[in-house]
C-alpha cells in the first residue's frame, strides 16, 4: 500500500500544482512534501470524479476495527478509499473505537495512520481535559490557564456544583 507521493517537484509550479493538482490534497511541511488529505462533505452527494477519486488514484485503503462508524465508512468510500478486512495489514487508515496497544502502534508503517494515539483520552474526554487544565492552573497560575469556564465533574463534584 503506497503513500501519496508528490507527482510534480517543480518549485515554480502553479497553485494548482502546489495542491498536488487534486482538490482533496494539499501539501505541508517546510519543503511542501507532506501530503494532507482533505475530506470534503460534498463528496457524498457529488458526481465530480475529481473529488471522489483521490482514494482510487492513490490506491488508498481503510479498515474499521472495534466500532461501527457508518459516517466514517461513507466519507472514506465517497473519496474512493476501499475497505479491507479488519485483520488485513494492507491499509492506509485504521479507524478504531478504542485506543491501540503500543505494539500495534510500533508495527505501523510510515504511510499508515490511526485515529487514536497514546493517552489521547486525556484530551478527548471532557472530564480528563478539565482535570489536566485544573492541574495546570494550580501549577502555573490561574491567569495563565483561564481558558474554560468554571467546571464541575458530576456526580463526584455535585456538592460543589450545588
Amino acid at each position: 500500500m503506497p503513500a501519496v507521493v508528490r507527482e510534480k517537484e517543480d518549485s515554480e509550479s502553479s497553485s494548482e500544482d502546489e495542491q498536488g493538482d487534486h482538490p482533496c490534497i494539499t501539501w505541508s511541511g517546510l519543503s511542501k512534501s507532506i501530503p494532507v488529505l482533505l475530506f470534503l462533505p460534498e463528496a457524498i452527494v457529488s458526481k465530480d470524479r475529481n473529488i471522489c477519486s483521490v482514494g482510487e488514484r492513490y490506491n488508498m485503503a481503510f479498515k474499521i476495527v472495534r466500532t461501527e462508524s457508518r459516517l466514517v465508512r461513507r466519507i472514506l468510500s465517497s473519496h474512493g478509499f476501499h475497505e479491507v478486512h479488519p485483520n488485513s495489514n494492507d491499509f492506509n487508515l485504521m479507524w478504531t473505537g478504542s485506543h491501540l496497544k503500543p505494539y500495534i502502534l510500533r508495527s505501523l508503517q510510515e504511510f499508515q495512520k490511526v485515529n487514536h494515539f497514546p493517552r489521547s483520552y486525556e484530551l478527548t474526554r471532557k472530564d480528563r481535559l478539565y482535570k489536566n487544565i485544573q492541574r495546570m492552573q494550580q501549577t502555573h497560575g490561574f491567569k495563565n490557564f483561564h481558558i474554560i469556564p468554571q467546571t464541575f465533574v458530576l456526580p463526584s463534584e455535585s456538592q460543589e456544583f450545588r
